[in-house]
């Protein structure tokens, strides 16, 4: 089988699209199947990551969810002889879905917000509480919604969180591009904290924010490390508590049992955030700077409550059990042998 990913990645929308995506590419790898990229606008660093698993990358210059785009998905996928296109972006529209489907080959669209016309034969949207939206599925696709469609990157899959027995660990990331250097705020915060803690501060900002984001580091002891974005698997599974956007990074802090205080940086991550707090394993703090404040609140009360972060990171990996890649790829293939 051979599959046509279609995603991209920027500052205006971040990376959690392609990192998406290139979860279920690994998983498809490793069963046989082959996969290929086309995207516009990723940075080198990103798209190194699918480069490392071998993955064949073609860009365009195409306006996004264009009708051009839809032309070039088109003859990406003819060119790799595509039995199935995955589309991941909130421009990939209708009109986008049907000219690409013209080719034949099948589609799966990844949402995150319900409440829309999709010609797609499978839409995934992993959200807990996904299950509970609305779709209209005008070409008499089928949606798999819920939690236990989550995507683990490969290297989530068998790394296990290891609890600190010195003060505890906090990880501090608001995903692939912080234009507002939200984490350098953040650290403002967290230093007027009296509880002991360490903290690892991912920053995602420009070059300017990132220097500043270290000075600040330095300025108070050994008590922050900042770092520009990296592998992120070891770091979360080696965190107590985390500070951290909506979206597929804290879906995978659920997955690994890490307690979360969450901030929202983007309207699609709202009704994840609401839900994972729903859940137990997440407690919701606001949107942007704002909301740093109240957060900063909530984790000292968890700092000071090991017995609440427990609780929180039981509730995390019993919601996400990192099958999803597997159930997706079950379900492609059955579309693929269907009549």
């Amino acid at each position: 089988m051979n599959i046509l990913f279609r995603a991209d990645a920027g500052e205006q929308i971040g990376s959690g699209h392609l990192m998406r995506c290139l979860g279920l590419a690994q998983h498809l790898c490793d069963g046989g199947v082959s996969c290929s990229l086309l995207t516009t606008g990723a940075e080198e660093p990103v798209l190194a990551r699918w480069r490392e698993e071998e993955i064949d990358v073609q860009e365009h210059q195409a306006e996004r969810g264009s009708l051009e785009d839809a032309a070039a998905t088109l003859a990406a996928a003819a060119a790799s002889g595509a039995q199935w296109i995955v589309a991941d972006g909130y421009e990939f529209g209708s009109d986008w879905q049907c000219a690409v489907k013209e080719g034949g080959a099948k589609l799966l669209c990844f949402d995150d917000l319900g409440g829309a016309s999709f010609a797609a034969d499978l839409v995934v949207n992993q959200n807990p509480g996904a299950q509970d939206l609305s779709y209209d599925m005008r070409g008499g696709g089928r949606v798999l919604a819920g939690p236990e469609y989550v995507v683990l990157r490969k290297e989530f899959r068998h790394m296990q969180w290891e609890p600190s027995s010195d003060a505890p660990r906090i990880l501090v990331t608001f995903g692939g591009y912080d234009r507002g250097n939200l984490a350098l705020a953040a650290m403002g915060e967290l230093a007027k904290l009296k509880e002991p803690f360490s903290a690892t501060v991912i920053c995602s900002a420009d070059a300017r924010g990132l220097e500043e984001a270290q000075a600040f580091a330095a300025s108070h002891g050994k008590q922050f490390h900042v770092t520009p974005p990296t592998d992120m698997a070891p770091l979360m599974a080696a965190v107590d508590l985390a500070l951290c956007a909506g979206g597929t990074t804290a879906l995978e802090m659920a997955a690994l049992g890490v307690s979360m205080v969450l901030v929202t940086v983007a309207d699609n991550q709202e009704p994840g955030a609401a839900a994972l707090a729903g859940a137990g394993c997440a407690r919701m703090a606001g949107r942007g700077v704002a909301a740093l404040s109240q957060a900063t609140k909530t984790l000292g009360d968890l700092l000071r409550d090991p017995a609440a972060r427990e609780d929180m990171g039981r509730a995390g990996a019993a919601l996400v059990d990192g099958r999803g890649g597997e159930r997706i790829a079950e379900a492609m293939r059955a579309g693929i042998t269907a009549p």
